[in-house]
């Protein structure tokens, strides 16, 4: 274990997880909001994606005067699933810390879970929302990235030099 950094509890982990997340939710919320305004409609992205969400969960079709139904339900799912990513991400900078050539490991994962992201998004079918773009998801998927890697390096020094670490073990 490096020694700069002692082992974190469990609440720690989670804690920093779930703020991690709220910092990645909150710059792809940002993001769309700029797309969206850009476009001359704040707040559509997110209310289309939340009424998407009420159809998947077997709701009626959200009338055109309901703004606040979807809109709602998609900020709490962004939020939550940011949380839970930021969680998954804050456990893997502990191992990461502990064993630093485990980065390799959860850079495949994170590869991966882009993947199946792409492939639930196809599922979920975005692409029929028109003011919805491929483009704007993975524009999303690159600022949470973003935010989340400069997050865990600004609390975590040693992530800072974990290319020389990593070339040291070999």
């Amino acid at each position: 274990m490096n020694a700069a950094e002692p082992a974190r509890s469990r609440g720690a982990v989670v804690s920093e997880g779930v703020l991690a997340g709220v910092i990645a939710a909150s710059a792809v919320a940002v993001v769309l909001l700029l797309v969206d305004v850009l476009s001359g409609q704040a707040l559509q992205t997110p209310t289309k994606l939340g009424g998407m969400l009420l159809t998947v969960m077997g709701s009626s079709e959200v009338t055109s005067g309901d703004m606040a139904t979807p809109l709602a339900l998609y900020t709490l799912f962004h939020f939550v699933v940011f949380m839970i990513a930021g969680i998954l991400a804050a456990a893997a900078v502990q191992v990461t810390v502990k064993q630093p050539t485990a980065i390799l490991l959860f850079v495949i994962l994170f590869f991966a879970f882009e993947v199946v992201f792409t492939g639930f998004v196809a599922y979920l079918d975005v692409a029929s929302i028109e003011s919805i773009t491929p483009y704007q998801v993975a524009i999303g998927n690159v600022v949470a990235s973003i935010a989340m890697v400069l997050f865990f390096r600004a609390r975590h020094p040693a992530l800072r030099n974990i290319g020389r670490t990593l070339s040291r073990e070999e």
